[in-house]
């Protein structure tokens, strides 16, 4: 559960101060300076649901960085019951990393979801592009989905071959 909120907390604090300026400061004036650390606008959005009868959901997501080479995407969310007891605490929370290699289409991905009273579920995948064709793509992708906690068991895993040609 710490390595859930640890995750989701760090995702978080990466997208929102990816995007807020940082100062500088000037030692002649005493002076403190709002300087932007790059120029570049970024994907960001947050959500606030509220369905009937009372469960609310707010997700925060963004592109923290987005290059000719690299892209790493991060997204946190937190929903709650307020039909049930408990509190301000959320019912689940979670959040994801997300990266990819443009020029060879690798990438990674690791999440983590908490369900309140049933445990914490991570997973985490990878996808490899071996072969890059404008006629033809193959790779392989390996992933692992594990749940902790009550109903928790082994872990679930698997390696895919796939692929596809043009003729």
């Amino acid at each position: 559960m710490k390595l859930v909120a640890f995750s989701f907390v760090i995702a978080f604090a990466i997208v929102s101060v990816q995007s807020h300026p940082v100062g500088e400061y000037d030692s002649d004036e005493d002076v403190m300076h709002l300087v932007p650390l790059r120029r570049e606008k970024r994907q960001q959005k947050t959500d606030f649901h509220l369905k009937s009868p009372g469960i609310a959901t707010l997700s925060h997501q963004g592109t923290i960085l987005n290059n000719n080479n690299h892209r790493l995407d991060g997204m946190g969310y937190a929903t709650k019951d307020f039909s049930r007891h408990g509190g301000l605490r959320p019912d689940t929370y979670g959040g994801s990393l997300d990266y990819l290699h443009k020029p060879s289409g690798a990438g990674l991905g690791v999440s983590a979801d908490h369900f309140r009273g049933s445990g914490t579920s991570v997973g985490a995948s990878g996808t490899w592009n071996f072969i890059q064709r404008p006629n033809a793509n193959f790779g392989i992708t390996g992933q692992y989905q594990r749940h902790f906690g009550p109903g928790g068991g082994k872990p679930d895993y698997g390696i895919f071959l796939g692929g596809k040609a043009n003729f």
